[in-house]
C-alpha cells in the first residue's frame, strides 16, 4: 500500500511535457505505474462497496426492515489442488468379499425328496451376507460366600477384574466411547440408544465413562505416542486451530506424521507453549525435521524446518486481480509455481540426482526473483524468496512432505467436535478429548481398530501390542 501511495504522489506530480513518449522504457514504465494505481484503487472500491452494502443491512434490520439477502455460491470456492504427478488410476469395481472376516458358515441343503434320484451334487457356491447386531447382555453373577468357623474369616469369590468396583462392562465402555468419538454421537443420544436396547444407565455414568475411567492409561498412552513418534519420525508436523474451554477460546495443537498423531488444547499458541509440548526445553531439533504452514511461532523449533507449498500458493491465489492484465499475468505465475513443484516432486523419488537440485535451485532463483510490474504480484514473489531456504527444505530432508495437508486432515477431526459439542467444561473433559483423539488418529493411521483397541484398556487386558510400540522407526 504504501508502494500505491509513492505512485500516486509521483503521477499527481507528473509534467507531461516532460515525458519522453519517443522513449518506449519510459512510457511503459509509466503505464504500468498508472495500471498498478488502477488495480489497488479498483480493489478499494470493491471492499468499500462490500462495507457500504453491509452498513445498508444493519441499518436496514434496525429499522426492522429485510437487507439484502446473502445467498451463497451454488458452488464453494475450492482450495488449490496439488497438480498430479502421475497418471490418474482408472477406478474398476472388484469384489471385497475377500476382505470380509466370515463368522459362522450356514449350509443351504436341498431335500432329498424335492430332488430326482439321479441328482449329484456338483458343486457349493458362495454368498457372503454381511449383518451386525447391538444386543443387550446383562450379567448377573453369583458369588460364593463361605466363612471358616475355626478360623473365624470369610471367603468371597472373586468377580472378573474388568468388572471390579464398577457396573458397566468392557464391551458397553468401549461402545461408548466408540459412538461418541468416532461417530460423533452426543452423550445425550447415546443415552436414548441405549435406554432402547434396555440398558440402564444415566447420562452421568456415561460421562464418567468417558471423562474419568481409565483416564490415567489414556493419558499414559498419549504421552508414549508422542515421544515414541517424534524420536522414531523422519519428519513431523504441526499445526493449531481453535478451540473452546470452559467458555474462552483455546487451541487445539497438533504433532504428529502419517504414523502417530497427538494433540493439546492449550490457552496459548506461543512458541513456549509448542516447545514444552514436544519436550524441547532449550535449543532446536537437530535430527528430527519439521513442516509447518509458516506460522511465526514455528520458527526456532527445527534446525531443518519445512513449509508448505500448498499454503505459499494460496497466498497467490487470494491476491484476485481486477485488471484482465494482471489476471492474466498472475495465473501464468501460479502454472509456473505448479511446474516447478513438479520438480520438487521428482526430486523426493531422485534425491541423489545432483543435476536436477541444481536445476531445481536454479529455476527458484529464476522464478522468485522476477518482476512482473504488477506490484500485489511482486510484493508475494519478494516474499517467497525470503522464505525460500524453508520452501526448498526438502533438498536437504528428502523425506519431508511438499506441503502441511497431513496436519489440516488431523485437526478436522477436532473441528467438527468443537461444532459438535461447542467445547469442553472441565480439565477432565479437556484431557479426555486430547488422550481419545490422539488413539483414534494413531489407530487409523495404523490401521488398528479404535474399538478393540479401547475394549483391551477397558478390560484390563491388554492382550494387543500399544500403539507407541507400533510406530515404524526412520529407514
Amino acid at each position: 500500500m504504501e508502494l500505491v501511495k509513492e505512485l500516486i504522489e509521483e503521477i499527481k506530480s507528473l509534467d507531461i511535457e516532460k515525458i519522453d513518449f519517443d522513449n518506449k522504457g519510459v512510457a511503459k514504465e509509466l503505464f504500468q505505474k498508472i495500471l498498478n494505481v488502477v488495480e489497488v484503487q479498483a480493489q478499494e472500491i470493491r471492499q468499500l462497496k462490500a462495507a457500504y452494502q453491509q452498513l445498508k443491512d444493519e441499518n436496514a434490520r434496525l429499522k426492522g426492515e429485510k437487507g439484502k439477502p446473502n445467498i451463497a455460491p451454488s458452488v464453494p470456492p475450492r482450495e488449490p489442488k496439488l497438480p498430479p504427478t502421475e497418471e490418474p488410476k482408472k477406478w474398476k469395481k472388484s469384489s471385497k468379499e475377500h476382505q470380509i472376516e466370515i463368522d459362522k458358515v450356514v449350509l443351504l441343503e436341498i431335500k432329498k425328496e424335492d430332488l430326482p434320484e439321479d441328482a449329484k451334487l456338483v458343486d457349493i457356491t458362495s454368498r457372503v451376507i454381511q449383518n451386525a447386531r447391538v444386543v443387550r447382555e446383562n450379567t448377573e453373577f453369583r458369588v460364593c460366600h463361605y466363612y471358616s468357623k475355626s478360623l473365624n474369616k470369610h471367603y468371597y469369590a472373586k468377580l472378573p477384574e474388568e468388572v471390579q468396583n464398577t457396573q458397566f462392562g468392557p464391551d458397553l465402555k468401549a461402545f461408548i466411547v466408540g459412538l461418541y468419538y468416532a461417530g460423533r454421537v452426543t452423550e445425550n443420544k447415546i443415552h436414548k440408544f441405549l435406554k432402547d436396547i434396555g440398558t440402564i444407565i444415566s447420562e452421568g455414568e456415561i460421562s464418567n465413562i468417558l471423562t474419568k475411567e481409565m483416564s490415567e492409561v489414556f493419558a499414559s498412552e498419549k504421552k508414549n505416542i508422542l515421544e515414541t513418534g517424534i524420536r522414531r519420525a523422519k519428519y513431523f508436523q504441526t499445526d493449531e486451530t481453535g478451540a473452546r474451554h470452559n467458555g474462552q477460546n483455546y487451541y487445539m495443537h497438533y504433532f504428529g506424521n502419517e504414523n502417530f498423531s497427538t494433540f493439546f488444547i492449550e490457552r496459548s499458541k506461543s512458541k513456549e507453549t509448542i516447545r514444552k509440548k514436544i519436550g524441547l526445553m532449550d535449543g532446536v531439533l537437530i535430527n528430527t525435521p519439521m513442516v509447518t504452514d509458516g506460522a511465526k511461532q514455528y520458527n526456532g523449533i527445527a534446525s531443518i524446518h519445512g513449509l508448505c507449498w500448498v499454503h505459499e500458493v494460496r497466498h497467490y491465489i487470494k491476491l484476485k486481480p481486477y485488471l484482465d492484465h494482471y489476471r492474466a499475468i498472475l495465473e501464468k505465475f501460479i502454472n509456473e509455481i505448479w511446474e516447478f513443484y513438479d520438480l520438487l516432486t521428482r526430486y523426493k523419488s531422485n534425491p541423489d540426482d545432483d543435476r536436477l537440485r541444481q536445476e531445481i535451485t536454479q529455476n527458484f532463483e529464476s522464478l522468485f526473483t522476477r518482476v512482473t510490474g504488477y506490484a500485489e504480484l511482486d510484493k508475494r514473489i519478494a516474499s517467497t524468496w525470503m522464505n525460500r531456504d524453508k520452501l526448498l527444505a526438502v533438498l536437504d530432508a528428502p523425506a519431508l512432505p511438499l506441503h502441511n495437508n497431513g496436519s489440516e486432515i488431523a485437526v478436522r477431526e477436532g473441528v467438527i467436535k468443537r461444532k459438535i459439542s461447542y467445547g469442553t467444561r472441565s480439565e477432565l473433559g479437556k484431557a479426555a478429548w486430547e488422550n481419545m483423539l490422539s488413539i483414534l488418529d494413531t489407530c487409523r493411521k495404523l490401521k488398528v481398530s479404535f474399538l478393540e483397541y479401547i475394549r483391551d484398556i477397558y478390560s484390563k487386558s491388554f492382550s494387543m501390542p500399544r500403539l507407541a510400540d507400533m510406530i515404524p522407526r526412520a529407514g
